[in-house]
Protein backbone atom coordinates (compact mmCIF):
# COMPACT_ATOMS: atom_id res chain seq x y z
CA UNK A 1 0.00 0.00 0.00
CA UNK A 2 1.38 3.62 -0.74
CA UNK A 3 1.05 5.90 2.10
CA UNK A 4 -0.82 8.75 1.54
CA UNK A 5 1.82 11.05 3.20
CA UNK A 6 4.83 11.38 4.61
CA UNK A 7 3.89 10.78 8.43
CA UNK A 8 2.59 7.37 7.04
CA UNK A 9 5.56 6.91 5.40
CA UNK A 10 7.72 7.28 8.21
CA UNK A 11 5.51 4.94 10.00
CA UNK A 12 5.63 2.40 7.62
CA UNK A 13 9.59 2.54 7.70
CA UNK A 14 9.86 2.52 11.22
CA UNK A 15 7.77 -0.65 11.01
CA UNK A 16 10.15 -2.22 8.97
CA UNK A 17 13.38 -1.42 10.60
CA UNK A 18 13.73 1.40 7.87
CA UNK A 19 13.72 4.25 10.05
CA UNK A 20 16.31 5.62 12.52
CA UNK A 21 15.77 8.57 14.91
CA UNK A 22 17.91 10.85 15.90
CA UNK A 23 17.15 12.48 18.90
CA UNK A 24 20.82 14.23 19.89
CA UNK A 25 20.88 17.96 18.57
CA UNK A 26 22.42 18.23 15.34
CA UNK A 27 23.51 21.27 13.07
CA UNK A 28 22.15 21.67 9.64
CA UNK A 29 26.21 21.85 8.56
CA UNK A 30 28.03 19.74 8.70
CA UNK A 31 25.57 16.96 10.51
CA UNK A 32 23.02 16.39 7.95
CA UNK A 33 25.27 16.70 4.44
CA UNK A 34 27.43 14.31 6.28
CA UNK A 35 24.69 12.07 7.90
CA UNK A 36 22.69 11.91 3.96
CA UNK A 37 26.14 10.50 2.16
CA UNK A 38 26.96 7.95 4.87
CA UNK A 39 23.42 6.72 4.56
CA UNK A 40 23.02 6.79 0.62
CA UNK A 41 27.03 4.78 0.77
CA UNK A 42 25.74 2.33 3.29
CA UNK A 43 21.86 1.87 2.04
CA UNK A 44 21.08 2.41 5.74
CA UNK A 45 18.19 3.77 6.97
CA UNK A 46 16.28 6.72 6.38
CA UNK A 47 16.92 9.25 9.33
CA UNK A 48 14.19 11.31 10.97
CA UNK A 49 16.70 13.76 12.68
CA UNK A 50 14.27 15.42 15.55
CA UNK A 51 16.31 18.39 17.08
CA UNK A 52 18.09 20.62 14.63
CA UNK A 53 19.94 23.18 16.42
CA UNK A 54 18.19 26.75 15.97
CA UNK A 55 14.96 25.31 14.75
CA UNK A 56 11.95 23.52 16.19
CA UNK A 57 11.81 21.45 12.88
CA UNK A 58 11.72 17.82 12.10
CA UNK A 59 14.12 17.23 9.23
CA UNK A 60 14.59 13.85 6.91
CA UNK A 61 17.09 12.84 4.95
CA UNK A 62 17.97 9.56 3.06
CA UNK A 63 14.36 8.02 3.02
CA UNK A 64 14.90 7.27 -0.93
CA UNK A 65 18.89 5.93 0.26
CA UNK A 66 17.86 2.37 -1.34
CA UNK A 67 16.13 0.39 -3.56
CA UNK A 68 14.32 -1.63 -0.77
CA UNK A 69 12.78 1.82 -0.13
CA UNK A 70 11.91 2.94 -3.59
CA UNK A 71 9.93 -0.60 -3.70
CA UNK A 72 8.26 0.69 -0.60
CA UNK A 73 7.27 3.47 -1.73
CA UNK A 74 5.27 2.25 -5.20
CA UNK A 75 3.46 0.04 -2.26
CA UNK A 76 5.66 -3.52 -3.35
CA UNK A 77 7.53 -5.34 -0.50
CA UNK A 78 11.09 -4.20 0.29
CA UNK A 79 12.53 -7.44 -1.01
CA UNK A 80 10.88 -6.66 -4.19
CA UNK A 81 13.22 -7.16 -7.20
CA UNK A 82 14.55 -4.87 -10.29
CA UNK A 83 11.73 -6.79 -12.61
CA UNK A 84 9.17 -5.80 -10.06
CA UNK A 85 9.94 -2.44 -9.67
CA UNK A 86 10.21 -1.78 -13.16
CA UNK A 87 6.78 -3.56 -13.73
CA UNK A 88 5.24 -1.82 -11.75
CA UNK A 89 6.06 1.60 -13.40
CA UNK A 90 5.18 -0.07 -16.58
CA UNK A 91 1.78 -1.46 -15.47
CA UNK A 92 1.22 2.79 -14.63
CA UNK A 93 1.72 3.80 -18.07
CA UNK A 94 -0.82 1.50 -19.21
CA UNK A 95 -3.71 3.00 -16.50
CA UNK A 96 -2.65 6.41 -17.21
CA UNK A 97 -4.45 8.30 -16.23
CA UNK A 98 -6.17 8.27 -13.06
CA UNK A 99 -7.28 11.61 -12.77
CA UNK A 100 -6.77 13.29 -9.23
CA UNK A 101 -9.58 14.40 -7.39
CA UNK A 102 -9.81 18.16 -6.05
CA UNK A 103 -10.53 18.59 -2.22
CA UNK A 104 -11.55 21.66 -0.59
CA UNK A 105 -10.18 20.96 2.75
CA UNK A 106 -6.17 19.80 3.57
CA UNK A 107 -3.42 19.24 5.76
CA UNK A 108 -1.12 21.55 3.94
CA UNK A 109 -3.29 25.17 4.71
CA UNK A 110 -3.48 24.15 8.28
CA UNK A 111 -1.01 27.39 8.23
CA UNK A 112 -0.59 30.16 5.79
CA UNK A 113 1.82 33.06 5.37
CA UNK A 114 1.35 36.07 3.05
CA UNK A 115 3.63 38.44 1.28
CA UNK A 116 5.90 40.20 4.43
CA UNK A 117 5.56 37.13 6.47
CA UNK A 118 7.58 34.91 3.81
CA UNK A 119 10.88 34.29 5.32
CA UNK A 120 12.70 31.04 3.89
CA UNK A 121 15.01 31.11 6.64
CA UNK A 122 12.88 29.82 9.39
CA UNK A 123 12.70 26.44 7.69
CA UNK A 124 15.62 24.16 8.28
CA UNK A 125 16.78 23.80 4.57
CA UNK A 126 20.90 22.50 4.63
CA UNK A 127 23.78 23.24 2.26
CA UNK A 128 24.67 19.64 1.25
CA UNK A 129 27.94 19.95 0.20
CA UNK A 130 30.46 21.80 1.15
CA UNK A 131 30.95 24.13 -1.69
CA UNK A 132 27.19 24.56 -2.86
CA UNK A 133 26.78 28.27 -3.28
CA UNK A 134 23.57 28.91 -0.87
CA UNK A 135 21.04 26.62 1.04
CA UNK A 136 19.24 24.20 -1.78
CA UNK A 137 15.74 22.58 -1.51
CA UNK A 138 16.37 19.31 -3.47
CA UNK A 139 13.63 16.82 -2.78
CA UNK A 140 11.00 19.01 -4.63
CA UNK A 141 7.68 18.66 -6.65
CA UNK A 142 7.67 22.12 -8.66
CA UNK A 143 4.05 22.71 -10.51
CA UNK A 144 4.07 24.78 -13.50
CA UNK A 145 1.35 24.78 -16.15
CA UNK A 146 1.66 25.21 -19.79
CA UNK A 147 0.46 28.63 -20.89
CA UNK A 148 -1.34 27.23 -23.72
CA UNK A 149 -3.51 24.53 -22.09
CA UNK A 150 -4.35 22.59 -19.39
CA UNK A 151 -1.23 20.42 -18.94
CA UNK A 152 0.07 20.24 -15.49
CA UNK A 153 3.78 19.35 -14.96
CA UNK A 154 5.14 18.09 -12.13
CA UNK A 155 9.17 18.07 -12.17
CA UNK A 156 12.14 17.92 -9.50
CA UNK A 157 14.24 20.92 -9.90
CA UNK A 158 16.81 22.31 -7.47
CA UNK A 159 16.22 25.96 -5.82
CA UNK A 160 18.84 28.12 -4.36
CA UNK A 161 17.85 30.23 -1.24
CA UNK A 162 18.51 33.95 -2.37
CA UNK A 163 16.68 35.99 -0.23
CA UNK A 164 13.87 35.23 2.62
CA UNK A 165 11.27 35.38 -0.10
CA UNK A 166 13.25 34.44 -3.77
CA UNK A 167 15.01 31.77 -4.86
CA UNK A 168 17.09 30.45 -7.89
CA UNK A 169 15.12 27.65 -10.25
CA UNK A 170 17.33 25.49 -12.38
CA UNK A 171 15.56 23.64 -15.48
CA UNK A 172 17.36 22.55 -18.82
CA UNK A 173 15.99 23.51 -21.30
CA UNK A 174 14.99 20.52 -22.82
CA UNK A 175 13.07 19.88 -19.39
CA UNK A 176 9.54 20.17 -19.59
CA UNK A 177 9.16 23.26 -16.65
CA UNK A 178 11.63 24.95 -18.65
CA UNK A 179 8.95 24.51 -21.61
CA UNK A 180 5.93 26.52 -19.46
CA UNK A 181 8.65 29.31 -18.40
CA UNK A 182 9.99 30.74 -22.15
CA UNK A 183 6.44 29.96 -23.43
CA UNK A 184 5.37 32.70 -20.74
CA UNK A 185 8.37 34.68 -20.96
CA UNK A 186 7.46 35.01 -24.85
CA UNK A 187 4.18 36.90 -23.60
CA UNK A 188 5.94 38.69 -21.47
CA UNK A 189 4.42 37.45 -18.56
CA UNK A 190 5.46 35.16 -15.43
CA UNK A 191 5.04 31.87 -14.89
CA UNK A 192 3.11 30.79 -11.55
CA UNK A 193 4.75 28.03 -9.60
CA UNK A 194 4.15 26.12 -6.98
CA UNK A 195 6.93 23.78 -4.83
CA UNK A 196 5.36 21.15 -2.93
CA UNK A 197 8.14 19.10 -0.29
CA UNK A 198 7.02 16.37 1.55
CA UNK A 199 3.43 14.13 1.20
CA UNK A 200 3.00 10.51 -0.86
CA UNK A 201 6.04 9.13 -1.02
CA UNK A 202 5.92 8.08 -4.64
CA UNK A 203 5.01 11.30 -6.42
CA UNK A 204 8.84 12.39 -5.85
CA UNK A 205 9.94 9.71 -7.86
CA UNK A 206 7.41 10.77 -10.55
CA UNK A 207 8.45 13.86 -10.25
CA UNK A 208 12.23 13.07 -10.92
CA UNK A 209 11.47 10.16 -13.90
CA UNK A 210 10.91 10.98 -17.52
CA UNK A 211 7.10 11.22 -17.91
CA UNK A 212 6.25 11.75 -21.91
CA UNK A 213 5.01 15.48 -22.42
CA UNK A 214 1.82 16.55 -21.86
CA UNK A 215 1.23 14.60 -19.42
CA UNK A 216 -0.15 14.98 -15.93
CA UNK A 217 2.17 13.69 -13.37
CA UNK A 218 -0.20 13.99 -10.59
CA UNK A 219 -2.66 11.66 -12.94
CA UNK A 220 0.01 9.37 -13.70
CA UNK A 221 0.64 8.99 -9.58
CA UNK A 222 -2.48 7.71 -9.31
CA UNK A 223 -2.11 5.32 -11.96
CA UNK A 224 0.44 3.98 -8.98
CA UNK A 225 -1.45 4.18 -6.48
CA UNK A 226 -4.44 2.90 -8.29
CA UNK A 227 -7.02 5.38 -7.42
CA UNK A 228 -6.96 9.24 -7.28
CA UNK A 229 -4.32 11.09 -6.03
CA UNK A 230 -6.06 13.91 -3.84
CA UNK A 231 -5.13 17.97 -4.34
CA UNK A 232 -5.98 21.18 -3.63
CA UNK A 233 -6.18 24.51 -5.39
CA UNK A 234 -3.04 26.87 -4.00
CA UNK A 235 -4.07 29.99 -2.27
CA UNK A 236 -2.37 32.03 -4.62
CA UNK A 237 -1.89 30.40 -8.05
CA UNK A 238 -3.79 28.71 -10.36
CA UNK A 239 -2.36 25.89 -9.07
CA UNK A 240 -3.23 21.89 -7.89
CA UNK A 241 -1.02 21.26 -4.86
CA UNK A 242 -1.02 17.91 -2.94
CA UNK A 243 -3.54 17.78 -0.30
CA UNK A 244 -0.93 16.09 2.35
CA UNK A 245 2.14 17.98 1.21
CA UNK A 246 3.81 19.07 4.93
CA UNK A 247 5.24 22.83 2.38
CA UNK A 248 4.07 24.68 -0.32
CA UNK A 249 5.33 27.54 -1.60
CA UNK A 250 3.44 29.58 -3.93
CA UNK A 251 4.38 32.35 -6.22
CA UNK A 252 5.85 33.17 -9.65
CA UNK A 253 8.92 32.54 -11.83
CA UNK A 254 10.10 35.82 -13.62
CA UNK A 255 12.98 38.23 -14.94
CA UNK A 256 15.67 39.22 -14.03
CA UNK A 257 17.82 36.31 -14.18
CA UNK A 258 20.17 35.48 -11.26
CA UNK A 259 23.47 34.01 -11.18
CA UNK A 260 22.56 30.20 -8.96
CA UNK A 261 25.22 27.66 -8.52
CA UNK A 262 27.63 26.09 -7.76
CA UNK A 263 26.12 22.71 -6.27
CA UNK A 264 27.01 19.30 -5.83
CA UNK A 265 25.47 17.29 -8.85
CA UNK A 266 24.51 13.77 -9.49
CA UNK A 267 27.87 13.46 -12.36
CA UNK A 268 29.68 13.68 -8.77
CA UNK A 269 31.20 17.09 -9.11
CA UNK A 270 30.39 20.67 -8.72
CA UNK A 271 28.08 21.98 -11.60
CA UNK A 272 28.00 25.55 -13.26
CA UNK A 273 27.65 28.83 -12.36
CA UNK A 274 23.39 29.31 -14.54
CA UNK A 275 21.92 32.30 -14.81
CA UNK A 276 18.29 30.83 -14.20
CA UNK A 277 14.58 32.57 -13.33
CA UNK A 278 14.03 34.00 -9.95
CA UNK A 279 11.35 31.92 -8.09
CA UNK A 280 9.30 34.60 -5.59
CA UNK A 281 7.23 33.09 -3.22
CA UNK A 282 4.26 35.42 -2.73
CA UNK A 283 2.58 32.73 0.36
CA UNK A 284 3.56 30.01 2.26
CA UNK A 285 1.14 26.83 3.33
CA UNK A 286 2.12 24.39 5.55
CA UNK A 287 1.15 21.51 8.12
CA UNK A 288 1.33 21.73 11.96
CA UNK A 289 4.67 19.67 13.32
CA UNK A 290 5.98 20.48 9.74
CA UNK A 291 8.71 17.60 8.52
CA UNK A 292 11.50 18.49 6.27
CA UNK A 293 12.49 16.32 3.72
CA UNK A 294 15.67 16.52 1.83
CA UNK A 295 17.78 14.24 0.00
CA UNK A 296 21.24 13.68 -0.51
CA UNK A 297 22.98 14.68 -3.95
CA UNK A 298 26.51 14.37 -4.99
CA UNK A 299 29.14 11.34 -5.75
CA UNK A 300 28.45 8.13 -6.24
CA UNK A 301 24.96 6.37 -6.26
CA UNK A 302 23.17 8.78 -4.13
CA UNK A 303 19.42 9.26 -3.57
CA UNK A 304 18.05 10.90 -6.86
CA UNK A 305 19.37 7.35 -8.19
CA UNK A 306 18.16 4.95 -6.07
CA UNK A 307 14.70 7.32 -6.58
CA UNK A 308 14.49 7.26 -10.51
CA UNK A 309 16.80 4.78 -12.17
CA UNK A 310 14.59 2.36 -12.40
CA UNK A 311 11.87 4.06 -13.42
CA UNK A 312 13.84 5.81 -15.87
CA UNK A 313 15.24 2.78 -16.83
CA UNK A 314 11.46 1.24 -17.64
CA UNK A 315 10.33 4.07 -19.71
CA UNK A 316 13.28 3.52 -21.79
CA UNK A 317 13.02 -0.19 -22.35
CA UNK A 318 9.16 0.29 -23.01
CA UNK A 319 10.49 2.82 -25.60
CA UNK A 320 13.32 0.96 -27.05
CA UNK A 321 12.12 -2.56 -26.53
CA UNK A 322 9.01 -1.98 -29.25
CA UNK A 323 11.53 -1.12 -31.62
CA UNK A 324 14.35 -3.19 -30.90
CA UNK A 325 13.00 -6.74 -29.07
CA UNK A 326 16.89 -7.88 -29.32
CA UNK A 327 17.29 -5.49 -26.27
CA UNK A 328 17.29 -7.97 -23.39
CA UNK A 329 18.51 -4.95 -20.21
CA UNK A 330 18.86 -1.57 -19.87
CA UNK A 331 20.89 -0.37 -16.40
CA UNK A 332 22.74 2.37 -15.42
CA UNK A 333 26.12 2.64 -13.65
CA UNK A 334 27.38 5.84 -12.10
CA UNK A 335 26.96 8.58 -12.78
CA UNK A 336 23.27 8.01 -13.91
CA UNK A 337 22.11 9.02 -16.96
CA UNK A 338 26.24 10.00 -18.02
CA UNK A 339 26.84 6.32 -18.47
CA UNK A 340 24.07 4.06 -19.69
CA UNK A 341 24.78 0.25 -20.60
CA UNK A 342 22.53 -1.89 -22.95
CA UNK A 343 22.83 -5.68 -22.79
CA UNK A 344 21.48 -7.40 -25.91
CA UNK A 345 20.85 -10.66 -27.94
CA UNK A 346 22.47 -9.65 -31.00
CA UNK A 347 22.07 -11.26 -34.22
CA UNK A 348 23.66 -8.79 -36.77
CA UNK A 349 26.81 -6.29 -36.59
CA UNK A 350 24.24 -3.41 -37.42
CA UNK A 351 22.17 -3.73 -34.19
CA UNK A 352 24.81 -2.54 -31.51
CA UNK A 353 24.83 0.83 -33.17
CA UNK A 354 21.24 1.23 -34.09
CA UNK A 355 20.43 0.50 -30.67
CA UNK A 356 23.27 2.49 -29.32
CA UNK A 357 22.08 6.25 -31.39
CA UNK A 358 18.15 5.30 -30.40
CA UNK A 359 19.11 4.98 -26.96
CA UNK A 360 21.39 8.35 -26.79
CA UNK A 361 17.70 9.60 -28.88
CA UNK A 362 15.66 8.86 -26.00
CA UNK A 363 15.05 10.28 -22.85
CA UNK A 364 17.51 8.87 -20.37
CA UNK A 365 20.60 8.23 -21.50
CA UNK A 366 22.14 11.86 -22.16
CA UNK A 367 25.79 11.14 -22.95
CA UNK A 368 27.34 7.64 -22.80
CA UNK A 369 25.88 4.38 -23.76
CA UNK A 370 27.87 1.31 -24.06
CA UNK A 371 26.40 -1.76 -25.79
CA UNK A 372 26.86 -5.12 -24.73
CA UNK A 373 26.33 -8.63 -25.05
CA UNK A 374 24.17 -11.25 -23.05
CA UNK A 375 26.76 -13.06 -21.36
CA UNK A 376 28.19 -9.24 -20.04
CA UNK A 377 25.73 -7.92 -16.47
CA UNK A 378 25.00 -4.43 -17.54
CA UNK A 379 25.00 -3.42 -13.85
CA UNK A 380 28.54 -4.89 -13.28
CA UNK A 381 30.74 -2.41 -13.69
CA UNK A 382 34.10 -4.96 -13.72
CA UNK A 383 32.30 -7.28 -16.49
CA UNK A 384 31.12 -3.84 -18.88
CA UNK A 385 34.91 -3.04 -18.66
CA UNK A 386 35.83 -5.80 -19.61
CA UNK A 387 33.93 -6.29 -22.27
CA UNK A 388 35.18 -2.93 -23.50
CA UNK A 389 38.73 -3.83 -22.56
CA UNK A 390 38.74 -6.95 -24.89
CA UNK A 391 35.39 -6.75 -27.48
CA UNK A 392 36.13 -2.92 -28.69
CA UNK A 393 38.75 -1.24 -31.00
CA UNK A 394 38.70 2.34 -30.66
CA UNK A 395 38.69 3.26 -33.98
CA UNK A 396 36.12 0.80 -35.19
CA UNK A 397 33.98 0.79 -32.27
CA UNK A 398 33.87 4.29 -30.54
CA UNK A 399 31.27 6.39 -31.77
CA UNK A 400 31.55 10.15 -31.60
CA UNK A 401 28.22 12.32 -31.65
CA UNK A 402 28.46 16.15 -30.93
CA UNK A 403 25.95 18.54 -29.68
CA UNK A 404 23.78 16.41 -27.22
CA UNK A 405 21.76 18.60 -24.78
CA UNK A 406 22.95 17.91 -20.92
CA UNK A 407 22.98 20.86 -18.86
CA UNK A 408 24.70 19.07 -15.81
CA UNK A 409 27.76 17.56 -17.55
CA UNK A 410 30.28 19.37 -15.85
CA UNK A 411 32.84 19.41 -19.37
CA UNK A 412 30.10 20.79 -21.33
CA UNK A 413 30.58 23.76 -23.37
CA UNK A 414 29.26 27.51 -22.94
CA UNK A 415 26.23 26.71 -24.64
CA UNK A 416 25.10 23.46 -22.93
CA UNK A 417 26.14 21.37 -25.25
CA UNK A 418 28.20 17.45 -24.72
CA UNK A 419 29.59 15.59 -26.92
CA UNK A 420 28.09 12.06 -26.64
CA UNK A 421 29.60 8.96 -27.47
CA UNK A 422 28.44 4.89 -27.84
CA UNK A 423 31.01 1.85 -27.26
CA UNK A 424 30.15 -1.07 -29.44
CA UNK A 425 31.54 -3.57 -26.44
CA UNK A 426 29.83 -6.70 -28.53
CA UNK A 427 31.21 -9.98 -29.65
CA UNK A 428 31.82 -9.50 -33.23
CA UNK A 429 29.39 -10.90 -36.04
CA UNK A 430 30.12 -12.56 -39.34
CA UNK A 431 29.99 -12.59 -42.04
CA UNK A 432 32.79 -10.70 -41.71
CA UNK A 433 34.26 -10.38 -37.93
CA UNK A 434 35.73 -7.23 -36.52
CA UNK A 435 38.35 -9.09 -34.48
CA UNK A 436 38.73 -12.20 -32.38
CA UNK A 437 36.00 -13.23 -29.66
CA UNK A 438 36.69 -12.65 -26.54
CA UNK A 439 35.03 -15.28 -23.89
CA UNK A 440 34.48 -14.81 -20.26
CA UNK A 441 36.37 -17.42 -17.98
CA UNK A 442 33.91 -18.33 -15.90
CA UNK A 443 35.03 -19.92 -12.38
CA UNK A 444 34.27 -23.62 -11.77
CA UNK A 445 30.87 -24.74 -9.58
CA UNK A 446 32.67 -25.35 -6.59
CA UNK A 447 34.23 -22.57 -6.45
CA UNK A 448 31.38 -21.37 -4.15
CA UNK A 449 31.69 -24.21 -1.88
CA UNK A 450 35.43 -23.04 -0.95
CA UNK A 451 34.64 -19.69 -0.77
CA UNK A 452 32.37 -20.66 1.94
CA UNK A 453 34.50 -22.65 3.20
CA UNK A 454 37.78 -20.11 3.38
CA UNK A 455 35.24 -17.31 4.96
CA UNK A 456 34.27 -19.45 8.15
CA UNK A 457 38.12 -20.20 8.60
CA UNK A 458 38.65 -16.37 7.87
CA UNK A 459 36.25 -15.33 10.92
CA UNK A 460 37.71 -17.94 13.43
CA UNK A 461 35.65 -20.94 12.34
CA UNK A 462 36.93 -24.92 10.90
CA UNK A 463 37.50 -24.74 7.31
Amino acid sequence: MIAWDLREWLDQLEKENELLRIKEELNLEPDIGAIGKAVCDLQGPGILAENIAGYKIKLCIGLSASFKRTAMALGLAKEANFGEIKGKWRNAFDKYPVKARIVKDAPCKENIVYGEEVNLFQYPVPRININDASFYLTKTMCITKDPDSDWVNVGMYRAMILDRNKTGFKAGYFQHAATHYFKARRRGQPLEMAISYGGAPHIPIVSGSPIPQGWNEFDFAGALRGEPEELVMAETVNLPVPATAELVLEGVLKEPAVFEGPFGEFPGSYSNTFMTPVFEVKAITFRNDLIMDHLYIGRGRTETDYMTDLPTISSMEQELKARYPEITEIAFLTPKWMNCVVQGKWTHQAQPVKVMTACLAARGAYKMVTIVDEDVDPWNADEVFWAISTRCQADKDVYILPGFPVGLDPSQSHEELTCAFGINATKPLGPYPRHRVAQYVTPRKETSYWKDRIKKSMQGGKA
